[in-house]
């Protein structure tokens, strides 16, 4: 009885003494049975943990961060409005957010802290796995090379680059036109390299905006392309006092005008040719003044040659 007791407890001490027997370590298995039970969230355990009987634990696999290539590498903006450069994250953990200007190397953003004097700068996290980078009011020298850093190790990084466009507005036919009573005054105003549609363009007459006037004539406004916009002022029947300066002033893009003069007269005076009238009544119409002028010239040539002979 004696010699079964001590052979139990050396056997015990032999178990103990077991590397595989930490307390939450060692594998229980329960009998007929081969189910496994993994803990749930750390890869860890603590060793006061109980472990259930006829269960074993094993540590679950880590999962590192990872980008969601599905934004946008490459954002386009207009000038002095927000830009929004986005950075997806999966699986992020206790791991940190950074954005990085790579054109010298400035930490803007750590988290949702920024590391910058400019507050135009600012992190967005509007939902679990967006860092959103915004701008405001963006500048041409806010152009270039954006880096989203995930602080894992090794480090991963995702870069977006933006680009800033500067509208401009044309009117066809400028600087001057020229229109006889009665006829169609026809302005067109294009607004070309801009990111999306200005929400207005406003028309001025000699300064005074006409756009709420529909006696002065009839205004539209409407998207030709993926970054131009047009937008037309049409007066049916001009008159003298419609002459004047013409503005097209865009919400994105600076003014730009044209100068009208509505004249009376089938043929207005200021769209002919400036002649002396002493030549212009010796110059036959059939031939012009320099060739006319020429034949003289060979002409009196000739009699000079003829007469010395």
């Amino acid at each position: 009885m004696k010699t079964s007791l001590l052979l139990m407890l050396l056997s015990l001490a032999i178990i103990t003494a077991h590397p595989h027997y930490q307390g939450r370590g060692f594998l229980h298995v329960r009998a007929g049975q081969n189910r496994h039970r993994k803990s749930s969230g750390s890869a860890h355990r603590d060793s006061d943990d109980p472990l259930e009987s006829g269960d074993f634990w094993a540590p679950s696999s880590k999962i590192l961060p990872s980008f969601d290539n599905s934004t946008a590498s490459n954002v386009t903006s207009q000038l002095g409005v927000t830009a929004y450069l986005h950075c997806l994250v999966n699986n992020l953990g206790d791991k940190t957010v950074l954005w990085i200007r790579r054109k010298d190397a400035h930490v803007l953003t750590v988290g949702m802290d920024t590391f910058t004097a400019d507050d135009r700068f600012q992190t967005m996290h509007v939902d679990n796995h967006d860092w959103a980078l915004q701008i405001k009011y963006v500048q041409m020298s806010d152009a270039g090379r954006y880096e989203c850093q995930v602080s894992s190790d090794p480090k991963i990084s995702y870069f977006v680059n933006l680009t800033v466009l500067v509208a401009k507005a044309r009117i066809e036919g400028g600087p001057e036109m020229f229109i006889r009573t009665g006829s169609a005054i026809n302005l067109t105003c294009t607004i070309s390299q801009s990111a999306e549609p200005p929400p207005f363009v406003f028309w001025y007459h000699n300064d005074k905006m006409i756009n709420y006037m529909p006696q002065k004539g009839e205004i539209t406004l409407h998207k030709t392309s993926t970054d131009t916009t047009v937008s037309r002022l049409y007066i049916r029947r001009a008159l003298v006092l419609d002459s004047g300066n013409y503005t097209c002033g865009p919400a994105n893009a600076e003014p730009v005008s044209i100068s009208v003069h509505v004249v009376a007269g089938e043929k207005p005076a200021a769209m002919q040719h400036d002649a002396s009238p002493g030549l212009s009544s010796v110059c036959p119409r059939s031939v012009g003044c320099s060739n006319w002028t020429i034949m003289v010239f060979l002409f009196i040539s000739y009699a000079i040659v003829k007469r010395h002979r």
